[in-house]
């Protein structure tokens, strides 16, 4: 699995950025860095596979190296119109990633076209909005064929990106910041698009699939200091993927946060 070695990879790149409040320049009325890491908007509220709510999503032959066909439809107990609908698929390896917003026809059926890198069990998560709120479905779906190479984040040329992290440890249930500071040919870029209305966009799992996350940023004018906050309710290894769009493009950065647990107190006391 590949996140040992992009966890030990971004350490290593950490070692050579020391945080600094100062460095924001927090005047500026672009960024959003929670002053604690208790604030509870960052927290994603969403229901996870509620019962109310029945997905169903039939595909064509799942071969890896070929595309497969969807068709996703999602009922609603109340009546509910889902009209507006995110997929995100990674393999149980979190070496791939793919996020995609399937088309809705007129007889409400939403599809979209995967094609899968290497055989083997995929998550799917189809997530939505609800008049109470977020929901999120998911599925995991086992793909056929050759083995393959699992397909890497795109490395457009020209492109880089530095990324820091407020506070420097994340504690599971605690707000952390991710700061990405985007570049192309070593200029900051002052001139991102919006993706739904949002200059960065970022989704995560835990490494052992309990948890699925997706956030946007809150305010900034187009780069090239786009923070997220996010709050990992799970301790452990989490793999992020984060997407922004400039020039017309959506481009990708993958990382790994080690979220700590935080230990209860130590009493020290001694008894008489």
């Amino acid at each position: 699995m590949k996140l040992i070695s992009l966890l030990i990879v971004f350490i290593v790149g950490l070692m050579f950025v020391q945080p600094s409040f100062a460095e924001l320049d927090l005047d500026k009325a672009v960024l959003t860095i929670p002053k604690t890491h208790d604030v509870k908007p960052y927290i994603w509220h969403v229901l996870t596979n509620p019962r109310d709510y029945t997905l169903s999503l039939d595909h064509s032959r799942a071969i890896a190296g070929t595309d497969t066909h969807f068709k996703l439809t999602v009922k609603s107990g109340s009546g509910a119109d889902i009209n507006d609908i995110h997929v995100f698929i990674t393999d149980k390896g979190l070496d791939t990633y793919k996020h995609l917003r399937p088309t809705r026809d007129a007889s409400g059926i939403f599809t979209f076209n995967y094609n899968a890198p290497c055989r083997g069990e995929y998550r799917i998560e189809t997530v939505f909005k609800s008049p109470g709120g977020w929901v999120d479905m998911s599925r995991d779906i086992e793909f056929s064929g050759v083995d393959g190479k699992h397909e890497e984040a795109e490395k457009d040329e020209g492109y880089s990106v530095k990324i820091k992290r407020y506070p420097k440890d994340i504690y599971a249930e605690h707000v952390g910041t991710l700061l990405f500071q985007l570049f192309y040919k070593g200029e900051p870029i002052r001139d991102l698009q919006k993706i739904d209305g949002a200059y960065m966009q970022v989704a995560s799992w835990d490494e052992k699939f309990r948890e699925f996350l997706f956030v946007d940023s809150e305010k900034n004018a187009g780069g090239p200091e786009v923070p997220v906050s996010i709050v990992f309710m799970k301790p452990g290894l989490h793999a992020v993927f984060a997407e922004f769009k400039h020039k017309g493009k959506i481009r990708r950065v993958d990382l790994v946060i080690k979220a700590l647990e935080e230990l209860p107190p130590v009493n020290l006391s001694v008894s008489p």
